[in-house]
C-alpha cells in the first residue's frame, strides 16, 4: 500500500463509502447484519440522511482506492470502518490517529460486545471499557462504551 491520505468525504463518494460501510459491517458481524435485514437502499438513505448530515465524515484513500471511513460527532467516534481486504494494514490506526488529532482531549465510542476484533483493536490503542449496556432498538445488542484520554 502506498501513502495513505485522510480527507473529508466528497459528496460524489457517498455511494462508494456506503458500500464499504456495508462490507465492513457484514465482515465484522454477519449474523447481526442478517438479522437486521437492511437493504443497500436502507444503508444509503441512513448514511446520507443521518451519518453524513450529523457527523464529520473522513475517508482513508491510497492510490485512488477508498480504504476506510471515520464519522465523528464532536468527541464521539460514531463509525470507523475499513475495507475488509485492507484490514490489518494500518488504515484503522491512521483513522483513529486522525480522530485523536481532531479531539486531543479524549474520544469515546460504542462497539458491540460480541465484536471481539473491534474490541481488541480499540483496547490495543489505549481505549478503556467504561460501561457495558445494550444498544438502542432495533439492534438491542449488548454493547460497550469505550473512552480514550491522552493521560491513559
Amino acid at each position: 500500500m502506498n501513502a495513505l491520505g485522510i480527507r473529508r468525504m466528497a459528496p460524489s463518494e457517498l455511494e462508494a463509502v456506503v458500500r464499504l460501510w456495508r462490507r465492513s459491517r457484514e465482515e465484522a458481524q454477519p449474523a447481526l447484519e442478517a438479522r437486521m435485514g437492511h437493504t443497500p437502499d436502507d444503508d444509503l438513505r441512513f448514511f446520507r440522511d443521518t451519518v453524513a448530515r450529523d457527523h464529520e465524515v473522513w475517508v482513508a484513500v491510497s492510490d485512488g482506492s477508498l480504504l476506510g471511513l471515520l464519522a465523528l460527532a464532536g468527541d464521539r467516534v460514531d463509525q470507523l470502518h475499513v475495507e475488509p481486504a485492507a484490514q490489518g494494514r494500518g488504515v484503522g490506526t491512521a483513522l483513529l490517529a486522525h480522530a485523536r488529532a481532531l479531539s486531543p482531549r479524549g474520544l469515546r465510542l460504542f462497539t458491540h460486545l460480541g465484536n471481539a476484533r473491534a474490541r481488541t483493536f480499540y483496547e490495543r490503542r489505549g481505549f478503556r471499557a467504561v460501561r457495558f449496556g445494550t444498544s438502542p432498538p432495533p439492534e438491542s445488542e449488548p454493547d460497550v462504551l469505550y473512552a480514550w484520554t491522552p493521560e491513559g
